[in-house]
């Protein structure tokens, strides 16, 4: 019985572990995008007074 509650309880801790791993990636992933869109869009402003 003790082992498999030892099981399950390490099948979730791997689960949480994954999960936080995965939402942190996208919120990287979220920032950069939106850091990349700011800057192309600040080079498209700078294009456009330039002309």
């Amino acid at each position: 019985m003790k082992d498999i509650l030892d099981t399950v309880i390490l099948v979730m801790f791997v689960i949480m572990v994954a999960m936080f791993i995965i939402n942190f990636n996208r919120q990287q992933i979220k920032k950069h995008t939106d850091k990349i869109e700011k800057n192309e869009k600040s080079t498209q402003d700078k294009e456009a007074i330039d002309e």
